[in-house]
């Protein structure tokens, strides 16, 4: 955490400057209260004058002097807070598919938002103000030992047991803190998993048992910030009783030499100001070192996601697909239980078009998954070009790969930046990926055409529109290879068998689609047809091959076809 304390010098060093300049004016205040009170006493009208129009202009400076330090603070923590959460998104960003999905994407935005808070409010805050309490720590001390340093010995004797509260407290606040920053993660996963199922909240009139599990969490969360919070008040009431000790040992002392003539009103006085600027810097550090020591869970939990980042700087990259894509004995299992694929052995050569069929759960989409780098616990080799998977960079490979999920997530831009994804295209570029994926024919009736905006993941576009624009933003990117998951299945037959059709017929392009829409038209122009069974693949071959095979594809397509007629004599 300190490279991003340290990370903006310039401005934490006018900071700093600034903040010690002020506490030294803070402590130079009871010299100017020893002075008025001085020459008021001793009836020195001249001297009293020259004091009040001295520490006139002094508060006047000590003003300016605050509004730079609060200004340049404002500006040092925007431009660190924001570079911590800039690293903190990169690194959430820089995980594999597989360590992204180990947790609720609730946790990252309790990462973003509640972590980042109390960082930047028990972290990176007390360490500025505590540069100001040693300051005014040091120059009280100095100023104390001049006015009288048995005072200051007295002061300094009673306040070391200030210092053993961080070691006491120090250990069970950090856990405290711990849990309420883990309960807060808790609480916005069930925040955002409620109103993701708000349409199903009203279909089925569950809104008071949703009021009741968010009460309990809510509930929970509170407790455990009351808990934090009590243990923390604890420790600040027993630095302010010690605190209290200290400053009423010095008054009764001062009081002592005030009696026996060695200490004049004004000195005493300075003496009870300064007592506070002793006290209460004390007070503050011992408080705030208690606080920075309670934020080392949650900085830890931060730092891990910064550093554990799937950095690949080491691997190679895959400059261009030239050849094919094998799959050799590949076995993979799901979380250790599930077993998707099992000894699968395939190759993909370069601008032919496949077709991956088979039953719900017989490893379809696992192909496509381990191909796009998600997951790479797997045994046997994937390669493209001779070059193994685990050797290459995933971003080189997802640079060759574009794919057309089943299930189309829509950020809430417009249909133009949905498309574009944040990337430089012609506008030649992005006509013609509207034309082929059928985006153009409904732009008409939005009321800002492809500059529209499309809501919460696309709520204000039908599924097979929202299907549309993940084809066009799939077209887009001109990758040698496509893959489809179910990319047409929301789409209407004849715009499905268009759209499939346009794909299939571009000479320069690896298509790797899985379905189970069995049309004959369409299958029967892929190269190869690939048919998959309870993980394994059982046959592969052309369209005709298959059916005069009369195996698993036969019956897949028996069944298909048999459906298909049921429905049209239904309708």
């Amino acid at each position: 955490m300190k490279k991003y304390i340290l990370k903006y010098k310039g401005w934490l060093a006018t900071t700093v400057l600034f903040r010690c300049i002020g506490a030294l004016m803070q402590v130079f205040i009871a010299i100017l209260i020893q002075n008025i009170l001085d020459t008021a006493i001793n009836k020195d009208f001249e001297g009293f004058k020259k004091a009040i129009i001295f520490s006139s202009i002094f508060f006047i400076v000590m003003t300016f002097n605050n509004y730079i330090n609060q200004t340049s603070q404002f500006i040092y923590m925007k431009k660190t807070l924001t570079k911590f959460k800039e690293d903190v998104f990169r690194g959430v960003l820089r995980k594999d598919y597989k360590s992204f999905n180990d947790e609720n994407t609730a946790e990252y935005i309790s990462n973003l938002t509640n972590d980042i808070n109390l960082v930047q409010g028990q972290y990176i805050t007390p360490y500025l103000e505590m540069i100001g309490d040693v300051v005014i720590f040091v120059g009280t001390t100095a100023v104390l030992l001049w006015i009288n340093p048995w005072i200051t010995l007295v002061m300094f004797a009673t306040s070391i047991l200030l210092f053993i509260i961080p070691v006491i407290f120090g250990t069970p606040i950090s856990k405290r803190q711990g849990l309420v920053s883990d309960e807060l993660s808790k609480f916005t996963t069930k925040i955002k998993d409620i109103f993701s199922g708000y349409e199903v909240i009203k279909s089925y009139n569950i809104e008071d048992s949703m009021t009741e599990e968010f009460l309990t969490c809510n509930n929970q969360v509170e407790h455990l910030k009351l808990r934090s919070n009590h243990i923390q008040g604890i420790s600040a009431s027993v630095s302010m009783l010690l605190g209290i000790m200290t400053q009423v040992s010095a008054i009764a002392l001062g009081g002592y030499f005030l009696m026996t003539g060695k200490l004049t009103v004004g000195s005493l006085f300075a003496v009870v100001q300064l007592g506070n600027g002793l006290f209460g810097p004390i007070m503050f550090i011992v408080t705030k070192v208690t606080m920075i020591k309670g934020m080392k869970e949650v900085n830890s939990k931060l730092l891990k996601i910064i550093n554990e980042g799937n950095i690949e700087s080491d691997k190679k990259s895959l400059k261009e697909f030239n050849e094919n894509i094998k799959l050799e004995n590949i076995s993979f299992t799901y979380n250790d239980e599930i077993q998707a694929l099992d000894n699968v052995s395939i190759s993909f050569s370069k601008n032919k078009k496949y077709a991956i069929v088979g039953r719900s759960g017989s490893g379809k989409s696992t192909i496509l998954r381990l191909l796009l780098g998600y997951y790479d616990n797997f045994e046997g080799s994937i390669s493209f070009d001779g070059q193994d998977t685990k050797e290459i960079c995933k971003d080189s490979i997802n640079k060759q790969i574009s794919i057309i999920h089943q299930n189309v997530y829509m950020f809430d831009e417009s249909i133009k930046k949905n498309i574009l994804l944040g990337k430089e295209f012609s506008k030649d570029e992005l006509k013609k990926a509207l034309q082929v994926s059928g985006v153009e024919e409904f732009l008409n009736i939005l009321p800002d055409g492809v500059d529209s905006q499309i809501g919460e993941n696309g709520s204000n576009l039908s599924g097979g529109q929202k299907q549309r624009v993940a084809i066009a933003r799939s077209l887009i990117q001109n990758t040698p290879i496509l893959l489809l998951d179910e990319g047409t299945s929301a789409l209407d037959t004849k715009t499905a068998y268009e759209i499939e059709d346009t794909l299939l017929r571009l000479d320069d392009l690896t298509v790797l689609t899985v379905t189970h829409k069995l049309s004959q038209s369409l299958l029967s122009r892929y190269d190869e047809i690939i048919v998959m069974d309870k993980g394994k693949v059982v046959e592969m071959g052309s369209f005709s091959e298959l059916v005069n095979t009369k195996g698993e594809f036969y019956n897949l397509y028996s069944i298909e076809s048999e459906d298909n007629l049921n429905e049209e004599v239904a309708n």
